[in-house]
C-alpha cells in the first residue's frame, strides 16, 4: 500500500515535467542553419513536385496548427518522395520540417530542431506570425484621388 501511495506523485511530478518542456514552434525550435540545409534537400528531392505554397498560409494552418511537429515529420516520412516514401535520411526529414516553419515565418532559435521522436512530438505548432510572404502577397489599395491618364 505504501508502493502506491508513493508511485502516484511521481507520475504527477512527470506529467508536469512532460507538459513544461511542450513548446510552441514561435518559441525558435530551429536553426538558421538546419532551414538552410532543409531548403536544400526542398530544391533537390521536392521543388520538382511540390510549390512552396503548398506548405505555407491556410494550407498549413489548416493541416498542422495544434499538431506537433512529429506529425509534419511523420507525414513527409511516410509519404515522400511519392516514387520512394522513406528513402532520405532521417534528419533531411527533420531538416525539412524546419525548413517548412521558416516558410511560415517562424523565427529559428540558437539549436536545431531535435531528431527523435520524443523531441518532435514536445514541439508543438501554434498560428505563424504573419510574415513578409502575407506582406508581399497583400493588394494594396489605390488612393481614391489617384487618377492614371495616357
Amino acid at each position: 500500500m505504501l508502493t502506491a501511495l508513493n508511485s502516484a506523485p511521481v507520475r504527477a511530478q512527470d506529467s508536469a515535467a512532460a507538459a513544461v518542456a511542450e513548446r510552441p514552434v514561435s518559441s525558435g525550435v530551429f536553426s538558421g542553419k538546419q532551414a538552410e540545409r532543409g531548403e536544400g534537400t526542398y530544391k533537390t528531392v521536392c521543388q520538382a513536385c511540390h510549390a512552396k505554397s503548398e506548405y505555407t498560409g491556410d494550407k498549413f494552418k489548416t493541416s498542422f496548427v495544434s499538431k506537433t511537429a512529429y506529425d509534419v515529420f511523420n507525414q513527409i516520412r511516410t509519404t515522400m518522395p511519392d516514387d520512394n516514401p522513406g528513402s532520405l535520411e532521417r534528419q533531411e526529414y527533420v531538416d525539412l520540417v524546419a525548413y517548412i516553419f521558416s516558410l511560415n515565418a517562424y523565427p529559428a532559435g540558437e539549436a536545431d530542431l531535435p531528431a527523435d521522436d520524443d523531441g518532435l512530438k514536445k514541439v508543438r505548432i501554434d498560428n505563424p506570425p504573419p510574415g513578409l510572404a502575407s506582406l508581399l502577397t497583400a493588394r494594396p489599395k489605390a488612393h481614391p484621388r489617384v487618377t492614371f491618364r495616357k
